[in-house]
């Protein structure tokens, strides 16, 4: 996992694992292949009983841009698709018997989102720009709203998924998807007193209470979700989506150009509050 080619990388120490999301270049994408090194060092992290907690951060700007569009294009099967092992891997985060912490100093959209949701606690840049983004794609965030369900009230979720629309961590704070939305320079120092806080709790009684606070047959759960994520990616809407993305313009259902346009702004009784 720390090879020169890896997409993650993995260090122990002081009671705590750290897991980097490292493919700045790729904006921290889900590929299979770093799905798969996550799940590696989840497990790692698990099997050592020195470690305590579990923290995920990122190198570059970007915590995580979602799944791989240009691999999920080329799937043809439900298991060549990234979010089928995004699933997987999000179920791994909650039966995972320690303390899981995001710290994201960047952004995330679409799976990235569901990392977030997957973690006990996050803690982010303030003005980090957050968004389900999926719909943009012509797809349904499937399987990550198991993990979102449980953070986010139906009504807003729905919003939010409707809309792809950006919103900011101090935003996700308050809505519970976020413990703590912090200025840049305080990221370290808020993650390290997390960290220490969690390190003070009893390791089996944090065991227990992340199986007492755990949702029934989650893994179940996403796998179906994944499935009918597949179903999305798999249509002609979802295609046409991820392939207007890669190819940097607008999906034919967008319609005219932005300039032509018809004003509808009339048609608002009210706008988000």
């Amino acid at each position: 996992m720390n090879g020169n080619d890896a997409l993650i990388k993995y260090r122990a120490d002081l009671n705590v694992a750290s897991i980097t999301l490292d493919a700045p270049q790729r904006r921290n994408a889900l590929s299979t292949r770093m799905i798969g090194e996550l799940r590696a060092a989840v497990a790692e992290a698990v099997a050592d009983p020195d470690v305590r907690v579990i923290v995920i951060d990122h190198t570059g700007p970007v915590f995580c841009a979602g799944a791989d569009l240009k691999e999920s294009a080329a799937a043809t099967r439900l298991e060549d698709l990234p979010a089928a092992h995004l699933a997987e891997l999000l179920a791994d985060l909650d039966e995972a018997p320690k303390p899981v912490v995001v710290a994201a100093s960047g952004g995330a959209k679409g799976g990235g989102m569901g990392l977030i949701a997957a973690a006990d606690l996050v803690v982010a840049v303030h003005n980090a720009p957050m968004s389900f983004s999926e719909v943009k794609l012509g797809v349904v965030p499937a399987v990550i709203a198991p993990v979102v369900a449980r953070r986010l009230d139906r009504g807003l979720m729905r919003r939010l998924f409707l809309t792809g629309e950006s919103f900011d961590a101090t935003a996700a704070r308050s809505w519970g998807l976020v413990a703590h939305a912090v200025v840049p320079e305080a990221l370290a120092k808020f993650q390290g007193e997390l960290v220490e806080g969690l390190v003070s709790g009893g390791p089996s009684a944090q065991a227990g209470i992340k199986v007492l606070t755990a949702t029934p047959d989650l893994r179940g759960e996403l796998r179906a979700a994944a499935a009918l994520t597949a179903e999305y990616f798999f249509s002609e809407e979802g295609r046409e989506g991820v392939r207007s993305f890669i190819e940097k313009r607008p999906a034919s259902w967008v319609g005219l150009p932005a300039a032509d346009r018809p004003d509808r702004s009339h048609l608002c009784a009210h706008s988000w509050p």
